[in-house]
């Protein structure tokens, strides 16, 4: 009995963890999110739902849209860009209406769904370079939120005896971790 119970709970928090956010829902059940298909065989992926997602690199708010160049990186099952990937390209997101360019500022995070519809010419610097285009029906910003960890492993050693040393009672070996992890 108990063992069902506990099975069951970590399958609900596992499933739980791992969802996509409202906002990133998509009519298929498998939208693309591989960048490498995209650049690879433009014309078979036209015109399908994308999920894509990385790093804001610039934003432009036209007369009835918001232009948002990304640098594109791999995402999580539910839809989180991945830090410790490097960049696989860039597209071009076309949101309709206005963006505020405070919170969809360079280097956020940023995941998109939306149709594959076309290419851009475009310059990245002096380089000329071809962006895929997604007209975007949803968006996720997301945030990186550090956290650190610090262990000092002498500062409570109990030592009974007279051979103990005291000299050192409080300070030994100190580890310190920081992780970055991406969320809502």
């Amino acid at each position: 009995m108990f063992r069902k119970l506990f099975l069951g709970l970590f399958i609900f928090f596992v499933v739980g963890c791992a969802s996509i956010p409202d906002s990133l829902k998509t009519q298929t059940e498998t939208p693309i999110t591989d960048f490498a298909t995209i650049v690879d065989d433009p014309a078979f992926v036209q015109h399908k739902e994308v999920r894509l997602g990385g790093i804001i690199a610039s934003i432009t708010n036209e007369k009835h849209r918001t232009r948002i160049e990304m640098a594109s990186l791999p995402l999580t099952s539910d839809g989180r860009p991945k830090l410790d990937e490097k960049p696989q390209g860039r597209f071009v997101a076309y949101v309709d209406g206005f963006l505020e360019p405070l919170e969809y500022t360079q280097g956020r995070l940023l995941t998109v769904v939306g149709t594959l519809d076309g290419n851009e010419k475009g310059k990245v610097g002096e380089f000329g370079y071809t962006f895929p285009v997604v007209t975007v029906s949803g968006s996720q910003i997301w945030q990186i939120k550090q956290e650190i960890r610090i262990d000092n492993f002498d500062a409570y050693h109990s030592c009974i005896g007279t051979r103990c040393s005291f000299m050192n009672y409080g300070f030994g070996s100190t580890r310190g971790e920081v992780k970055q992890r991406v969320t809502k």
